[in-house]
Order: C-alpha cells, then structure tokens, then sequence
C-alpha cells in the first residue's frame, strides 16, 4: 500500500518518538537529546542518541539510524506498511482510506489467529486432556504454561473449525493462515491431537504455530503454512518473552527447539530462543544481532546437529557476532540436561562453550591418525579453509597452538595459508565471504592493506591515493596510512622510493602491527606499479559501484513504499547511469 506523504508526516507528528522508543529502552535526559543502551547492538556506555526536536535517532556505536517508522520496522522486525500499522494501532490513530481495496489486512489475520491461541488454550486448561497431561509429565508447571500461552488441539477433524465459523471467520482465510486443510471430503483441522505453541513475533501479535504430535504420528512437529504475517525466516521462538533478557545478559542461547527454549527459561536460564524448524537463516541471525553480538549455539551432537551447528556459525558470523557451541554429552538435549541437573549445571555448561574455531577444528580431526605424517599433513591442509577466514590476530593464534600440538613450524602452516590465498589472488586481490569484523569485513581490510603494502614500496603513491579520492575504509587501514603518510614527508636519499617498514611498525599498536604483517607477507606486488594500482583502483571503484546500488536501491524501495513517484523516476535513472558504468569497467577488462 503507498502511503500519502502528508499522512506519513502527519503520523510523525502525532506520535513522539521518545515516546515509542523509551516503550523498550532506557532514555535518560542529556542536554537537548535522549541517551541510552542501544537496542541494535551490545554497549555498555549509553551511545544511542534520541532527538526530540528532529524526532530523529543516531547510534554513535553502530551507526543505526532514522525516524521512528524505521526504529519500529527494525525493532520489532516489520515491514513498512505493518509498521505504520502498528504505530496507527497504538496510539490510536484512523489509517487513511485504502486504495482499490487490495492492501492485506495484516490485523484481521492476527485476531483469528489470537482467536485461535485463545481455543487451544482453552482447551488444554479448562478440562482433563492429553495435552495438559503430556506437558504435566514434562515437568511444566501452570504458570509457564500460561506464559507462553501453551495449548492442545483436540482430537477432532473441525473442533477449530466450527469455533472460528461461529467468531465469524471465513474458510477462505483460515486456509490462507493455515489452520485448516482442503481434503477431498471438505475441510479440516490442520492441526489434531497435539500440544500447541503459539509463535508470537516481538510486537506481541500471534503470527504462527507450532504443534507436537500426541502418539505415534509423523511428523511429530508441524508449523503454520506460511502465510502473510508469518516467514519461519524471519522469525524466532519466544523472543518475545526474552528479548530484554537477552539484551541484559547481553548473551544469547539458541537451542533447536519449543520445549527446551521453555524447560530453560522455567529453570531460570531466560536468554534463549530457538530457530521454527527450520536451519537457521541469514534473517534470524541479523533479528537476533539487534540484542546481542554473543551466540551460544546448541544443537544435537549428532550428524545432523554439526552440519547444522556448522550452517549457524556461518550465519551468526555474518552478522557481526561471536558465536561459541555448547556441547552436552550423552546425547542429551537441553531439556532433558537442565531437568536433571539443574540451573547451576547448565550455565557452567555455557561458561564451558567452545569458540566455534576450536569446534570446527575439532570436528575436523575426526577419522585421522595423527601417527601418520601424511594424516597430520592432510589435516592441516583441511585446516587452511578455516584459517583463512580468521582476522591475522587469529590466524597467529591458530597458528601457534597446531605448530605447538604437531611439531610444525608456524611458517610452514602460515605457508599453507598463504599458498592457499594465492590460487585466489595472483596480482589484484580477489575477495571471499568471509567473517565480517567490527573494524571492517576481511575485504575492506584486504583492500586497505593491498593500497598500504603499495604505498610503503613507493612514497609517490601515497599522493596518489589522495588525489584518485581513496578513503580508507576501515579504521586500523586509516590509521596505518598515517603512520606511512607522516614517514613519507621526511626526506630521502635519491634512489629509494619506499619507507622503512620496521618505523611503520614501530609507530603501530600491537594489534595493527600484526594486521600489517600478515599483509606484508600475504599481498603480492605485481611487476609493474601502475598497473598494479590502476588495477586495484579499479576494483575499489567497482565495491563503491556495487555499494552505491544497494544504496540507491534501498532508497527505491523506500520511495515505492511512500509511492513516491517522482523520487522513483529519479532514483531509478541513477542506477541506470551507475549500472552503463559498471557494465563499461567490465567491458575494459577490470
């Protein structure tokens, strides 16, 4: 639906965004602003800032930004129209006339499903029945039941049905939510005889569920049919309930399933949430990167449960988090481990969680016999791909410890890396999906320190990168280039054209010397200068090309919500333009 501007800023006047804000965090007055944690990223020093006066928020930490449409889309992961919504819903406010009658009724499906969870409850609460009974023996008690909103669905082919046709919903939109089947007798219940757990997303609106099979049945889980108001993607179990708890403990468990996200939290461990059943998603892992940058993965010590502890540490990785595993031996899940033993026992299993490095180092030993050198030799080079994806600080580190365990010389192991990185870089970089850092992603730092190695070989093209508008993009690689820039203005005999390296290191901190080193060693100069820079400045323009259209494409999208055609028409020319330079650079050959 495109909203008319002048309703758009209408609702931005009614509504305070201080107000809206200060609903899920802690503003405190600081001169003409608000300031507190924020909510997209782990701090403990206030850098979220909100301006009354521009209804306007910046993150000095993360750099998150906007007005306060776009902090509810983020917050509580919603589109702009169910953001809008919301905001209309909250405080009262009549949405303007929709227009031709086709824009998705998003609160109608969220009060038949709210209806729904109300019949299940009622069912599992207001008599003897299998599904109070099973929860009963898994040691749950009424209050958690009630807490998240826990019920049964009655061993009848329409009990469901029948309830909602007499609330007056139609069957058309109970298929579309997935509540019912289409068999060739008619219509029935989708869900039969199992334990159900509502699936609720942090605005506190029922969008799904999940239902547990009572007897011998396959599938012993079933979800909701996707729908309009429900992606298994994009969505998380009970974060809802422990959004704030992840965000204080500033520490996230994620476990595969409802019942061990519900047995924990009951046993007092309340930062946790679970993936719908699916592996986890490049969209959770970026949902649950907003209250925390520390993941603790659990899954199964099974096959399945490492390729898919494996899957979600890439995932958690790519959203700028750290990520440790948690293992439980004896194969027991988390349900079944904290039941037994406790809180206490299973928080010093957390305390104990491996970083993902040493686990996948770890699953890759499996099958070797280190009393063969030709084995120890296979298992370092399958260590390589992990290696390489490591910040060089690391790398070192990684380095060390399997030179120390198999008698190897790090330079030999770093050889390998190294060997490895140039069958994907000869002359000019060639860049990977690697692990994105706070200080920059491996490609920007790569990038930066391509330009730096360069520089340090000749003074003469640190005026250049100047002049060519290069900006460093990270941090360590500006604050290196300082260091060479200072270096490059003192005078030198005639004939040498670089700097002395071992200055520049010596000007460095510890951590940004190692960076350069590696870099030193890993990045290959081509024999001729300038053709080794017009090279690399060619790809640098094309990451500023790429990076502009996902910009210019942000700001289409935004101008199709508002229906802003002129913006579009604009916008729309721009990536044009950009795209006839791109394809012209490819052309040339770079």
């Amino acid at each position: 639906m495109a909203f008319d501007n002048n309703f758009i800023d209408e609702l931005k006047t009614r509504v305070n965004i201080v107000d809206v804000i200060g609903r899920e965090v802690s503003l405190k007055k600081a001169g003409s602003s608000y300031k507190g944690l924020c909510p997209f990223h782990s701090e403990k020093t206030p850098s979220f800032n909100v301006n009354e006066e521009r209804q306007f928020y910046h993150c000095f930490g993360c750099g998150e930004k906007g007005d306060v449409i776009h902090f509810v889309e983020r917050y509580y992961n919603l589109s702009f129209v169910e953001s809008v919504e919301k905001l209309c819903e909250d405080y009262g406010i009549r949405m303007p006339e929709q227009k031709r009658g086709h824009r998705t009724d998003y609160n109608k499906y969220y009060e038949i499903n709210r209806k729904a969870a109300r019949f299940f409850f009622r069912k599992l609460t207001e008599g003897p029945n299998p599904g109070y009974a099973y929860l009963r023996k898994r040691g749950l008690k009424d209050n958690t039941i009630g807490k998240f909103g826990l019920g049964y669905a009655p061993d009848s082919w329409n009990a469901l049905m029948n309830h909602l046709e007499k609330e007056g919903v139609t069957t058309q939109d109970m298929l579309k939510l997935g509540l019912i089947q289409q068999g060739r007798k008619g219509y029935y219940d989708k869900f039969r005889n199992r334990v159900i757990f509502p699936i609720i997303n942090t605005a506190g609106k029922v969008i799904g569920f999940g239902g547990r099979a009572l007897g011998d049945v396959q599938p012993k889980y079933l979800n909701s049919s996707e729908s309009d108001i429900f992606l298994k993607k994009n969505n998380l179990y009970a974060l809802n309930i422990t959004k704030k708890d992840i965000s204080s403990e500033d520490q996230v468990l994620m476990v595969e399933g409802y019942m061990d996200v519900i047995s924990l939290y009951q046993n007092g461990i309340h930062n946790v949430t679970a993936s719908l059943g699916t592996a986890l998603t490049e969209n959770q892992g970026r949902l649950i990167s907003r209250y925390t940058k520390n993941v603790v993965l659990s899954y199964d010590a099974d096959n399945a449960g490492i390729n898919a502890a494996m899957r979600g540490i890439d995932i958690i990785r790519k959203a700028e988090c750290d990520v440790r595993i948690l293992q439980i031996n004896d194969g027991k899940d988390p349900d079944e481990f904290v039941r037994k033993n406790g809180k206490e026992a299973f928080l010093e299993l957390i305390r104990n969680a491996v970083p993902a490095t040493d686990f996948r180092l770890s699953v890759l030993r499996r099958g070797f016999d280190f009393k063969s050198d030709n084995q120890v030799l296979e298992y370092i080079r399958r260590c390589v791909p992990v290696l390489e994806q490591l910040s060089p600080v690391e790398q070192d580190i990684y380095i060390r410890k399997l030179s120390e365990e198999f008698g190897i010389s790090e330079y030999a192991i770093a050889g390998e890396i190294r060997a490895d990185s140039g069958k994907q870089a000869a002359r000019v970089p060639q860049y990977r999906n690697r692990r994105e850092r706070s200080q920059g992603s491996s490609t920007e730092i790569r990038m930066d320190c391509t330009f730096l190695v360069l520089a340090m070989a000749n003074r003469y093209y640190v005026k250049r990168m100047e002049a060519d508008g290069i900006r460093f993009r990270t941090a360590v690689g500006s604050r290196i280039f300082q260091a060479v820039k200072n270096l490059t203005e003192e005078e030198y005999p005639p004939g040498v054209m670089g700097v002395d390296v071992q200055r520049v290191y010596n000007a460095l901190d510890p951590e940004d010397e190692v960076l350069l080193r590696n870099a030193v060693k890993n990045i290959r100069l081509g024999p001729d200068d300038e053709i080794f820079y017009n090279e690399c400045l060619a790809s640098y323009q094309m990451i500023y090309f790429r990076e502009r259209r996902a910009e210019l494409q942000n700001e289409l999208a935004t101008a199709q919500k508002m229906g802003n055609e002129e913006d579009m028409t604009r916008i729309a020319k721009e990536l044009m333009e950009l795209d006839a330079q791109m394809q012209s650079r490819k052309m040339r050959g770079n």
